[in-house]
Formats: C-alpha cells, structure tokens, sequence
C-alpha cells in the first residue's frame, strides 16, 4: 500500500536502521519526529549493531507498539542484496519471538539510498514468500508500506510475477 509507515497501527514497524541506530533522516527521522525522543534513547542502549542485525523498541508516540530497528548499512552507506536479507531474517526472528500478529514493512531501502526498487521488491517478496511457507507461526498481517507511486507501481509489478 502507499503510506506513511508512521501512521500505522500494527505491532510493529520496521525501520530501516544504520549500524549505529541513528535516527537521522528518512524513516529514522521521520520515527523520531513523530515518535519522540524515547525511542532514541532507547536505540542507545544498544550502541553499535552489526548489518543485518535488528533489535526492538517501544513505539513512543506512533500508534504502533513497537519499532524493529534493521540495520541495513554503515551510517549513509551501500545496501546489498545480502543486507536486505539478512535485516529481514533479523527482523523476523524478532517478530517471532515477540509473537506479533501484524507488522508493517517499508521498502529495504529505496529511499536515500536508492537501491532498485524492483530489485528491492523480488528480494523481500521471495523471502517473504519463503518466511510465510516454512517458519511463520504468529504473524497474520505483513504490510509493506511504501512512501511514493513509482515504487509502490515497480513493488505491485512484482507481486504479481511472484505471488499471480
């Protein structure tokens, strides 16, 4: 769906995290405008994650529970195909423990960094796809929220390839 993850009222949202859990620009800032300062705060205890690791925090103000911060690159760096991967297995196997029922992810990532949004896509679909068929257990809503037209248009084109 087009979106302001921000305003979703699942579980859970995914940010798409630097190692350093920094809530900068993009949906880390935008978390940390409308969410408020806790959830800074609390990202701080964790100090320095490793790519493709993830960790959990309260939601703040935001009308989700809680936020799964995906490290997806360095401070301002290069996203892999492996990092978006492994930031989704991350994510997942919190979820899991967690036991959430819905949860809502933005594109990993399209936006400052401009990974392929079509190539983001088929990498999130698959595995989402992969996660739904062998492992989930507890979630019964996954969202991908996605914040412009012409990537939510390259995300529908894959759906449709990978899902009919």
């Amino acid at each position: 769906m087009k979106g302001d993850i921000t305003e979703r009222s699942t579980d859970a949202i995914i940010n798409t995290a630097n190692t350093m859990l920094i809530l900068g620009s993009g949906l880390g800032g935008a978390i940390k405008a409308k969410g408020g300062a806790q959830i800074a705060k609390e990202c701080s205890k964790y100090g320095t994650i490793k790519i493709g690791d993830a960790i959990i925090t309260g939601a703040g103000k935001l009308k989700a529970r809680h936020i799964i911060h995906a490290a997806l690159t360095e401070f301002d760096g290069l996203i892999t195909e492996e990092n978006i991967i492994q930031s989704l297995k991350s994510s997942m196997r919190i979820a899991k423990k967690y036991r959430l029922k819905s949860i809502a992810v933005p594109d990993l990532s399209t936006g400052i960094v401009r990974f392929p949004p079509d190539r983001c896509a088929r990498i999130m679909f698959l595995f989402l796809k992969d996660f739904i068929n062998k492992e989930n257990r507890y979630l019964s809503t996954i969202e991908i929220v996605l914040w412009d037209i012409e990537t939510l248009r390259a995300f529908k084109r894959v759906y449709e390839e990978i899902f009919g």
